[in-house]
This record gives C-alpha cells, sequence and structure tokens, in this order.
C-alpha cells in the first residue's frame, strides 16, 4: 500500500502556517474522484465525441463486426438459393407474358398480364385442363390455349361440343364450337388445345416440344 501527498513549499521550510493541500491523496490500486478533469482528458473525450463514424462504414460494417458477417454470410446463402430456384442452369424459371387477344375470354382477358413456369414439364406431362403457352423458343408469336385431349385419345367435335373418347367434354369452355372435327386419335407426344371462348377459338393438335410452359 502506498500514498503520498504534497504540501506547499512553506511548510517544508519550517513555516508554521497551515499546510496548503495541493492534491488529494492517491491510493494505488483505488480509484480516486478528481473534481475537475485534467485538460488533456477533456481534448480527448471532445475529440472522440466529436468525430462521426463514414456512413459506409455503418453501412457495411455496422457496430458490431462479427454480427455484420454473420448477416453477410446469410444474404449470400439466400441470393444462392434464390439464385438455383429462380434460374436453374441459367434459365429463367417464370416468364411474364401479355395476353392478346379474346380466345381465352373470359378466363383471362385481353391485356392481362400472366405468368408462365417454363420448367413446369421438365419431370411431368401436361394434363388435361392446364392452360399452356405454345410456340418456339426464342420466335413470335406465342399462344394461349387449354389442353383438352391427351396422347392415346379419341378427340372430336358434335354439335358445337367437344368430346373426348366419345363423352362430351365441356369443361372450362364458354359458347358453342362452330368449327368441326371428324374423330381422331392423338398419337404419343401429342395434344388437343382450344381457347375457352369456344365461338372464335381455334382448336387443334400440338406435339410435347411446342409447350413452352404451362401459365400459374
Amino acid at each position: 500500500m502506498c500514498s503520498i501527498q504534497l504540501f506547499s513549499n512553506s511548510t517544508l521550510n519550517g513555516n508554521p502556517r497551515s499546510p496548503k493541500r495541493l492534491a488529494k491523496p492517491v491510493h494505488c490500486g483505488k480509484t480516486v474522484d478528481v473534481d475537475d478533469e485534467s485538460p488533456v482528458e477533456m481534448t480527448a473525450a471532445v475529440l472522440g465525441a466529436s468525430r462521426p463514424v463514414p456512413l459506409w462504414r455503418r453501412l457495411l460494417i455496422g457496430g458490431n463486426v462479427r454480427w455484420t458477417l454473420f448477416r453477410l454470410l446469410v444474404l449470400l446463402s439466400v441470393s444462392s438459393i434464390g439464385k438455383l430456384h429462380f434460374f436453374p442452369d441459367g434459365k429463367s424459371r417464370y416468364r411474364r407474358i401479355l395476353v392478346d387477344g379474346k380466345s381465352m375470354h373470359p378466363t383471362y382477358e385481353n391485356g392481362q398480364t400472366l405468368w408462365m413456369h417454363t420448367l413446369e414439364y421438365t419431370s411431368l406431362a401436361p394434363q388435361r385442363g392446364d392452360v399452356v403457352v405454345l410456340g418456339s423458343e426464342g420466335e413470335s408469336p406465342f399462344y394461349l390455349k387449354r389442353i383438352i385431349g391427351l396422347p392415346g385419345e379419341r378427340i372430336g367435335i358434335r354439335r358445337g361440343k367437344m368430346t373426348v373418347n366419345g363423352n362430351v367434354y365441356d369443361d372450362y369452355g364458354y359458347g358453342r364450337i362452330n368449327a368441326r372435327l371428324r374423330p381422331l386419335v392423338l398419337a404419343e407426344g401429342e395434344f388437343y388445345v382450344m381457347g375457352d371462348n369456344r365461338p372464335i377459338s381455334s382448336g387443334g393438335v400440338v406435339e410435347a416440344g411446342k409447350v413452352l410452359g404451362k401459365i400459374l
């Protein structure tokens, strides 16, 4: 344990006057209260308080480096998963489609925006009732139709109605079909398609390779 106490020169010279205390005693290992901060301490405090953190550092690093690194890892993971989901093999999974015409009225209206799933039929075959986009990749125009007949089925039009294997099929369709179609059997990989607006829509047989995707 150590301590110091300073007195004026008058005391040291034998002056009987009461000693003038110049500093409070300082005890080793203990905190001492000081009435006034020294100029050095005040200057350091002012400089520290007035020095702003750059905006780029606050945005990129933040106040906690470890927390920032954690957030960066989460962001990279989410970005990688999103890229694999939306752009597998570099191909966009979803494409925006703009309806042009009234062949799918009233299900879809002219000028309506739709989304097509381009990889829906990568591992699955088109099903009856699916609304699909038909055409050649990279070429226009594209057509919006509904699948009516599947491979191996007998398709025909009788008295303004679609028939599948001899049975009337009028699901999704509106109105009377003006065209005629003698019964035919679809080959492997062939589908019969038609628009929902039956009076003005033209149907036909398409190959699986012409089906670009399914409307969501």
